[in-house]
């Protein structure tokens, strides 16, 4: 039977498996090559491509969560939302922006379906979906965000989520290349990095614009007990020793890599705040 379950118990490490990943980047140098960076998982694909560092992937409120907890101690930090690395690191650049969307498989039977009012497939007994845990991750409670949004429109969110599973966030799109559902809420530059078909939604459904941040306020979910209220999806990094930065230069700093994974950069990013000269 499909769990039917909204938000699941526990803090940020509670309850099963990580969903880590860690790879090593091309780096130069015998400080480069000690440097460890904790990334966001969503921003995994891209990492692998920085050098000046090994990576090492997680849900972002799961990566905060084992710097507080002294597990772990990083040189450098990317996640999905520049609150946690400032809370973190005391500073952070703002470096890109995402969008939550549909992605699907395009061997499932349901694929056409899923494509042509993703609306109502989502919410049918035979569509499995996937999403992320909302305590792990910023994207499992920009789902839920989006959805609170997708019902003012008439979208059926409760079967939705009734109809939906949960995985780690470095795990989701592999179970869906593996047909172990037939579609996922993620970030539109998953998809891109998984080359896998998607279904972009709304404007002011997926959490992409700045221009609809007071729109986007108005949805709030409860996780672990405390109230999130909807923003603009944003990713923060900053590095917490000198040998990070280098990643960090190398990360923020190239746009045309950035979008090129299937983030928006604005022209004015990176934007930095609160470090000093």
């Amino acid at each position: 039977m499909r769990r039917r379950t909204l938000l699941l118990a526990g803090g940020a490490l509670a309850g099963g498996a990580l969903g880590v990943r860690t790879t090593g980047s091309s780096v130069g140098g015998s400080d480069a090559e000690s440097a460890r960076a904790l990334v966001a998982g969503s921003l995994q694909t891209v990492a692998d491509e920085v050098a000046g560092a090994t990576v090492e992937a997680h849900g972002s409120l799961a990566a905060a969560e084992l710097v507080r907890s002294g597990a772990r101690d990083p040189d450098v930090l990317a996640l999905a939302d520049p609150s946690l690395v400032s809370d973190l690191a005391g500073w952070r650049a703002t470096f890109a922006t995402n969008a939550v969307s549909v992605v699907y498989d395009p061997d499932s039977p349901r694929a056409d379906a899923i494509e042509a009012d993703w609306r109502s497939a989502l919410a049918r007994d035979d569509v499995s979906v996937g999403r992320t845990d909302p305590a792990r991750d910023p994207l499992g409670y920009r789902t839920l965000l989006a959805l609170d949004l997708a019902e003012r429109r008439g979208v059926p969110a409760t079967a939705i989520l009734e109809n939906s599973d949960v995985f780690p966030e470095t795990q989701l799109l592999r179970t869906l290349e593996a047909g172990g559902v037939d579609a996922a809420f993620a970030y539109r530059n998953m998809a891109v990095a998984h080359d896998l078909p998607r279904v972009d939604l709304p404007e002011r459904i997926d959490l992409s614009d700045p221009e609809l941040a007071d729109h986007y306020r108005s949805a709030t979910v409860s996780v672990d007990g405390e109230t999130v209220r909807g923003e603009p999806i944003r990713y923060g990094a900053a590095y917490l020793t000198g040998r990070g930065r280098e990643f960090y230069g190398n990360l923020v700093g190239n746009a045309e890599r950035l979008r090129r994974f299937g983030f928006t950069v604005p022209a004015r990013y990176p934007l930095e705040r609160g470090r000093s000269a």
